[in-house]
């Protein structure tokens, strides 16, 4: 019984000091924080004209949405389920409005407070549902994840062609792929959090991050990747393969809010720059036997997670979806990257040898050139 008071008081002290503190005036005296909201998703209705804004209450106290307005022009809007929002609480607000495709719009929305909320989309794009929409997305999943990798697969004749020398290269060579990548996904993951104000987005990049590298730790993958070469190039292939559905969720929503005009030059850029990837999950490959049904599980793994990613940010578009999936999915490459680390260390590779050190520079190098096809 005593130990339960023990445990018990602590809790009843802290929450009757949050009771007081909320019920006080000592600190609303000092002045109140401004409100705070998050776009969270903006839809482009063709029939009848209309333009549908999801937004989120993120502040510390409730707020009221008193004014939206597109271009700066005050416009009539249906807020469901009220225009008064409690914290954390999200409403849908409908305005209809003749927008054009392909124009830009800033919507804004303005609080009682006086407090104007803005979000700026590149091009209209109207809203497409069923089966045409899948096959739009499916295309962009296919020819930005699928294809590429792919395509990287074509140079693993090359790789078992090397000498033994060359070996420890080429695997540095790809931890600074992989490096680059997750670094890459990270910093994708503090834009949609800057983009969108999700709450305490950069803290939850980093908790995702770390937690995902450990929970792999709990399951000791680098075990599996230890007894044969082909287990290693799967591992490779799953932690790409989170990787793409983060940017396949990112890619969807940001298409279906017109932020990402998806160019033939785009998608050429994106093709070149993620051939890297197919590259990385075959280079462990040179000494082992490697079946047609192995490069074609290989394959999906990497590259259909993209597809999947561009349905479900096209058709949910939440943000902070693609936030936890491009932190998971860096988590996943961290943990690969040490896997080969300790699967070369095991095997006897120098690690920090003139060669290996070279490879990873050259690995991230190449990230580098071609990453600025999709800048």
């Amino acid at each position: 019984m005593k130990n339960l008071i023990l445990i018990i008081l602590p809790i009843v002290i802290l929450g009757t000091m949050i009771y007081l503190i909320n019920i006080g005036t000592l600190f609303t005296e000092r002045g109140t924080p401004l409100p705070q909201l998050s776009f969270e998703k903006v839809e482009f209705i063709d029939d009848p004209r209309s333009v549908v804004i999801y937004v989120r209450n993120i502040s510390q106290d409730k707020l009221t949405i008193a004014q939206v307005d597109i271009n700066d022009r005050p416009s009539s809007s249906i807020i469901k389920p009220s225009p008064i929002l409690n914290r954390l609480e999200g409403a849908e607000i409908k305005v209809y409005y003749p927008w054009i495709s392909n124009v830009p719009y800033q919507i804004g929305i303005t609080t009682s407070d006086g407090v104007r909320f803005t979000f700026d989309v590149d091009a209209a794009t109207p809203k497409v549902m069923g089966e045409v929409d899948l096959l739009y997305y499916s295309l962009i999943g296919l020819y930005v994840g699928v294809i590429p990798v792919a395509l990287g697969f074509t140079w693993l004749p090359f790789i078992k062609r090397l000498e033994s020398k060359w070996y420890e290269f080429f695997l540095s060579l790809t931890i600074g792929l992989l490096a680059f990548l997750a670094i890459s996904a990270i910093l994708e993951a503090f834009q949609l959090t800057n983009e969108f104000s999700i709450l305490n987005g950069n803290i939850l990049i980093f908790t995702t991050v770390i937690s995902t590298f450990l929970i792999l730790m709990i399951f000791k993958v680098s075990r599996l990747a230890n007894k044969n070469l082909i287990y290693l190039s799967y591992i490779i292939a799953l932690g790409i393969g989170l990787h793409n559905m983060g940017e396949g969720l990112a890619i969807g929503a940001a298409t279906a809010i017109g932020s990402l005009a998806l160019s033939r030059f785009l998608i050429i850029g994106f093709t070149i720059h993620n051939t890297t990837e197919g590259f990385a999950i075959i280079s462990p490959l040179s000494k082992a036997r490697v079946r047609i049904i192995d490069l074609i599980l290989l394959g999906l793994i990497a590259g259909v997670p993209t597809i999947i990613g561009a349905w479900i940010g096209t058709s949910i578009n939440i943000p902070l979806a693609s936030l936890i999936f491009l932190s998971i999915g860096a988590g996943a490459i961290f943990q690969v990257i040490y896997i080969v680390y300790v699967w070369l260390k095991n095997k006897g590779h120098d690690v920090i040898s003139a060669r290996s050190i070279i490879g990873f520079i050259v690995g991230m190098i190449i990230m580098y050139l071609t990453s600025l096809l999709v800048a």
